[in-house]
């Protein structure tokens, strides 16, 4: 699996791993979503409704730091279950995506990228990425 979920004092870590730009890509997106929906499988479909998320940066830390935000927006503000996109954009700097959204909303728990700076923190990178994103709970961040 290109990702690991665990619980930490402060929160939740994803732990990332990937050879190449996408699959880095689909293993955040599908951590922050498994965490999210508490790895709960959505029951139905995609009906056609996407949201995009999109994000830019100078580098990678920046780059991924910026995508999981705008992904977690996505989830806090999306009256539905989003699952990890099928396809990805990616222009110099920037990655879009488009999550599929299945119409029945579970329960989730709404995370916030950890206040200590940097959130992500890259151990190696391609092709043999690993990298750390620490999740707070924004319960306990407000």
């Amino acid at each position: 699996m290109p990702y690991t979920l665990s619980d930490s004092p402060n929160g939740t870590v994803l732990m990332l791993e990937a050879e190449t730009r996408d699959e880095l890509v689909h293993a955040l997106l599908g951590g922050l979503l498994a965490a999210s929906y508490g790895n709960a499988s959505p029951s139905g479909s995609p009906e056609g409704q996407f949201v995009p998320i999109q994000a830019g940066g100078n580098d990678t830390e920046e780059l991924l730091t910026n995508l999981a935000a705008d992904a977690l927006r996505a989830v806090a503000e999306t009256d539905g279950t989003l699952v990890p996109p099928r396809w990805l954009s990616f222009d110099e700097k920037r990655v879009t995506a488009h999550l599929p959204v299945v119409p029945a909303r579970p329960s989730w728990r709404a995370f916030v990228l950890a206040a200590r700076r940097p959130a992500l923190t890259i151990e190696s990178e391609l092709p043999a990425f690993r990298a750390r994103l620490e999740l707070a709970s924004a319960e306990r961040a407000a």
